[in-house]
C-alpha cells in the first residue's frame, strides 16, 4: 500500500488537464514497468494507455478503466503533496482512481491469471467529455475491446469504503445544447429597424422552465440554463446576435430523446415567431449509465465473500458519467466508492482522495478477476 500511496501523492502533486496528460502517462508507465505487462499500448485517443495481462489459456477479456486528467481548479488544501501547478488540481479524485487500477498489476503478478485477459485502461480526457468515445473506437481497432468493462468513481458523502451499486441506471444521460440566434443589429434609438434576439431568448427561457413538467416522461428530467449572452456592452446598439446554452438531463435515454425534441421544437418556434435565424448544436453528450444486472449481482457476491460493505442506490445519480459510452456497447458496471461522509464534494478546491479507501476498490476489482479468470 505504501507504494500505491506514494504513486497517488505524486500524481496529485503533478496534475494535468484533459488532452495534456503526457507526464501522468510517463509516471504510470514507470510504475507498471515493475510488473511487466504482457502488452502495453500507448497513444490511445491521445495520451490513453492499455496495460494487458494474459492468462495461460483463452478466456474472456475484462477491462478496468480509470481516468488520467485533472480539473482547471486551484487547490486550496494545505497537504504536503498539494498541486504544484496553479489553477490545476485533482479535485475529482482521478489520482485515486489511477492508484486503484494500477494496484491490480501487483495483484495479478502475485496471483496470475489462469485464462483470458485483464486490461488496465487509463483513459484521457474524461473531464472534457471527449475521451471515452474516442477510446472505445480505438480499443476496437486494436482488438482490445473487452467482454466486460468496469469502472469505479469515488463518492463523497457516503461511508468510507462502501461500494455503491445501482440495480439498473447508475447515472443520468445528459447533453449540452448551444443555441445561436441571429437577428439584425440597429441603433438603440431605432430598435424597430433591427431584429433583437432578446425577445426570442426570453420566450425560450420561459418555455424551458415549463418543458420538464410536461407529461409522458417516465422519470426524472431536468433542463438547466448555464449561459446567456445578448450582444455586446454598447448602449447605443440594439443587438442582433445572442446565445443560450443549457444542459439537458434524464434518467433514461428515451426520456432524453423526448426532452430533446420538445426543446428543439420550442427553440425553432420562438425563432420563427420573432424573426431570428436559429442555429443549434449539441456537445458533451452522455447516454445514461445502465449497468448489467448479472454483473451487478456478481459484484454483490464478491463483496459478501470478501467482507466489503456495499449498498444500492434507490435512484440514479443526477450527474453523468462518460463511462456510459462503454456500457452502451457491451456489458459492464460503474460503481461508486464511498469517500467519507465529511469529505468535501467532488470538484471542490479542497478535495483530496482518501488513501484509506484504495484497498476497498482494489479488492472489489481483484475479486471480479478471481471470479472470471483465476
Amino acid at each position: 500500500m505504501e507504494e500505491l500511496i506514494r504513486l497517488r501523492h505524486e500524481l496529485h502533486r503533478n496534475p494535468e488537464l484533459s488532452g495534456k496528460e503526457r507526464e501522468t502517462g510517463k509516471r504510470i508507465r514507470f510504475y507498471l514497468s515493475r510488473y511487466s505487462p504482457d502488452e502495453l499500448y500507448t497513444g490511445i485517443a491521445g495520451e490513453g494507455m492499455a496495460a494487458v495481462f494474459k492468462g495461460k489459456s483463452e478466456g474472456p477479456t475484462i477491462l478496468f478503466r480509470c481516468d488520467l486528467d485533472a480539473l482547471p481548479m486551484h487547490e486550496t488544501s494545505k497537504i504536503s503533496y498539494a498541486s504544484i501547478h496553479p489553477g490545476i488540481s485533482h479535485a475529482c479524485g482521478h489520482d485515486g482512481h489511477m492508484a486503484m487500477v494500477s494496484g491490480l498489476a501487483n495483484r495479478i503478478k502475485s496471483n496470475p491469471l489462469k485464462r483470458g485477459r485483464v486490461i488496465l485502461f487509463y483513459q484521457p480526457e474524461e473531464e472534457n467529455g471527449t475521451g471515452a468515445l474516442k477510446s472505445v473506437r480505438r480499443l476496437r481497432e486494436l482488438n482490445l475491446y473487452p467482454d466486460m468493462a468496469f469502472a469505479i468513481h469515488n463518492m463523497p458523502k457516503h461511508k468510507k469504503g462502501n461500494i455503491i451499486l445501482a440495480e439498473h441506471t447508475f447515472a443520468a444521460a445528459s447533453k449540452g445544447l448551444i443555441v445561436k440566434l441571429i437577428g439584425k443589429a440597429s441603433h438603440a434609438a431605432y430598435p424597430e429597424n433591427g431584429i433583437n434576439p432578446s425577445f426570442a431568448i426570453a420566450e425560450i427561457i420561459q418555455g424551458i422552465n415549463e418543458i420538464a413538467s410536461l407529461p409522458h416522461y417516465s422519470s426524472f428530467v431536468l433542463i438547466t440554463i448555464v449561459h446567456i449572452r445578448v450582444g455586446e456592452i454598447a448602449f447605443g446598439t440594439s443587438p442582433g446576435y445572442g446565445e443560450l446554452m443549457c444542459t439537458l438531463r434524464a434518467y433514461s435515454d428515451a426520456d432524453m430523446s423526448l426532452l430533446t425534441d420538445r426543446t428543439i421544437e420550442l427553440v425553432k418556434k420562438s425563432g420563427i415567431k420573432h424573426g431570428v435565424n436559429i442555429e443549434f448544436n449539441f456537445t458533451d453528450i452522455y447516454p445514461s449509465a445502465v449497468c448489467d444486472n448479472k454483473l451487478t449481482e456478481e459484484i454483490k457476491l464478491v463483496c459478501k465473500q470478501n467482507g466489503i460493505p456495499f449498498s444500492t442506490i434507490e435512484k440514479p445519480n443526477r450527474w453523468s458519467e462518460d463511462f456510459s459510452h462503454f456500457l452502451v456497447r457491451g456489458p459492464g458496471v460503474i460503481m461508486g466508492l464511498g469517500a467519507g461522509e465529511d469529505q468535501p464534494d467532488l470538484h471542490s478546491p479542497d478535495f483530496d482522495f482518501p488513501d484509506d479507501i484504495i484497498p476497498y476498490g482494489m479488492n472489489v476489482m481483484d475479486g471480479i478477476i478471481t471470479k472470471h479468470l483465476r
